[in-house]
């Protein structure tokens, strides 16, 4: 169902215009590809981690019941997400999450409804051609915002199962220069699940290291508390850019 839901509404979604779209994140894609090993980390380890500072909070034009963004096309016109809870099934419209000025792409989040039910998926607009890459989730939301690192040839993301606690999913995406029409194309590098924590943040310590704060959902005193550990784990060089 999310899948196809994935296809039927990233191909329409901008008013009166066909935008390019390339959809990453596949989980079979991912099942050929090495996986991440995390080992044992200190809070010290994250604290000396690079923390996001690529994501720039804008906030785009409204017009109506509209978000308009310019990118090097043109300006595009996007429906902005409604929290109506009476409007049924189909489209609901984009939510707008920043900017990632590393890469010079917009975030957004594309909402729809079908059979009563919510999906979400993370979309990266360029901003130089207007063309789009969607996220795939392994989910009914859409994925965390990725981090960039430090020199912008990876991305790091993660989604926190809905329905089980203390589980997720982790990807790294690789960042490559693309073909016309896409300036810049975004492929499978390596992945993770776990049933045994989620996460709270991911960081990068260099190019190719991430740490991760993750956590464990625990009953204290009959309410949900999160005991904090530290995980980090270095990028596979078997698929090596």
């Amino acid at each position: 169902m999310k899948l196809m839901l994935i296809f039927l509404f990233s191909i329409n979604l901008v008013y009166g215009q066909s935008i390019p779209n390339l959809t990453v994140g596949y989980g079979d894609r991912y099942d050929s590809l090495p996986k991440l090993v995390f080992n044992t980390a200190t809070i010290e380890d994250y604290r000396k981690a690079i923390s996001s500072n690529n994501i720039v909070n804008k906030t785009p034009t409204v017009e109506g019941k509209n978000l308009l963004i310019q990118t090097g096309k043109g300006e595009l016109k996007f429906k902005k997400y409604s929290f109506s809870a009476d409007q049924g099934d189909g489209f609901r419209g984009w939510e707008y999450k920043g900017y990632l000025r590393q890469l010079k792409m917009h975030i957004l989040v594309s909402n729809h409804v079908s059979e009563s039910l919510g999906f979400s998926d993370l979309v990266l607009l360029d901003s130089v051609n207007g063309t789009q890459q969607t996220i795939a989730s392994i989910g009914d939301a859409a994925v965390e915002i990725p981090i960039p690192s430090p020199n912008g040839y990876f991305l790091a993301y993660y989604y926190n199962q809905v329905y089980t606690s203390n589980s997720c999913f982790i990807g790294v995406l690789a960042v490559h220069s693309g073909k016309a029409p896409f300036r810049i194309k975004l492929s499978e590098y390596n992945s993770f699940e776990t049933d045994n924590w989620a996460v709270e943040n991911i960081r990068w310590v260099d190019n190719t290291t991430i740490v991760i704060k993750a956590y464990t959902l625990k009953k204290i005193d009959n309410e949900n508390s999160k005991q904090f550990a530290y995980y980090n784990a270095r990028l596979s060089q078997e698929n090596a850019k």
